[in-house]
């Protein structure tokens, strides 16, 4: 019989028996590609010795055989045919085998790097802290694929994804956080979290101060420690919240608009928008942050508030 017939029906007897039975068999191995692609997976995971490839050989269920070191080499010289650049470390006193690259390894350039992580910083405004502790895993874990070694350091947004779970479990109680002001310096300040989000290419814990008595954000890179949980709430969040109309001359940009704000529409080229929030400091912080742009609306009181902060700041630059 033919060579070629005889892998065929080979093949087909082989796909009969494992549609009957869904299990996978002698019959129907390859056992040098099976043996090569087991040895990549080891030497993906990390660098191993001939013993470890041999332990894990002897233990693994469809093999369970040695291999000697003439053997490896036919597996190792199988991998390196299909461009795997393999090389032989020192640990200590034992040598190791590892793979340097692979033809599997995603090429992504420097400027396309960029390109992703803008998008991403984009996209991280529209997840939920749960949703962009999941994304930042993928992402770390698909870098490893990838031969750019600045991937995961430009993409990435958090810095320790686990002090960050551990503030996304706080929503809904009563802290006591360590923060590094950046006007008085490390202090403890007590909050009734509201939730942890990303904003303004930043990461910011949301809630009410037991100082201030305001809902307030605090910049997630300045908290030191999460000093104590409370049993229970002692903070009232029924603070006084103000809702503040106004204008810009230019397209507000996706980092402005949270949760928030809200855009009423658009008049005479200029867009006009609404924003509501019982911390009255942010409003004016973030207000100012627009310069010459923004025309306040309503309400009138805190129209003629912010005109006197302007008027004072032109006075603090006067010569003479």
């Amino acid at each position: 019989m033919h060579a070629r017939l005889k892998i065929l029906l080979y093949k087909y007897y082989g796909m009969k028996e494992f549609l009957k039975s869904q299990r996978v068999t002698y019959n129907l191995m390859s056992f040098t590609g099976f043996k090569s692609l087991v040895l990549f997976a080891l030497l993906i995971e990390s660098p191993k010795s001939y013993k470890e490839i041999g332990d894990y050989m002897i233990n693994q269920p469809y093999l369970r055989e040695n291999i000697s070191v003439d053997t490896l080499r036919v597996y190792l010289n199988s991998l390196k045919r299909i461009g795997c650049e393999i090389k032989r470390i020192k640990e200590g006193s034992i040598s190791k085998y590892s793979i340097v690259s692979n033809p599997f390894e995603l090429n992504v350039t420097a400027k396309q790097t960029d390109s992703i992580a803008k998008i991403y910083k984009t996209l991280a405004k529209t997840l939920d802290i749960h949703e962009l502790l999941l994304a930042e895993k993928f992402i770390k874990k698909i870098s490893s694929y990838i031969k750019n070694p600045y991937f995961a350091e430009k993409v990435l947004i958090l810095r320790d994804p686990e002090f960050v779970s551990r503030l996304a479990e706080c929503a809904g109680r009563q802290i006591i956080i360590e923060y590094n002001s950046p006007n008085s310096g490390l202090k403890l300040i007590e909050i009734l979290v509201d939730k942890v989000g990303y904003a303004n290419n930043k990461l910011y814990l949301y809630g009410t101060s037991l100082e201030h008595k305001q809902y307030g954000s605090f910049s997630a890179d300045r908290i030191q420690d999460v000093k104590e949980i409370k049993s229970r709430k002692t903070i009232r969040t029924d603070a006084e919240v103000i809702t503040v109309g106004f204008e810009l001359a230019c397209e507000p940009d996706s980092a402005d608009l949270d949760a928030q704000t809200k855009v009423l529409g658009v008049e005479n080229n200029k867009t006009l928008i609404e924003i509501t929030s019982s911390n009255h400091f942010d409003i004016m912080q973030r207000l100012l942050s627009f310069g010459p742009d923004c025309k306040i609306l309503y309400p009138q009181s805190f129209r003629q508030e912010f005109v006197s902060i302007l008027q004072e700041m032109k006075t603090g630059y006067r010569i003479g």
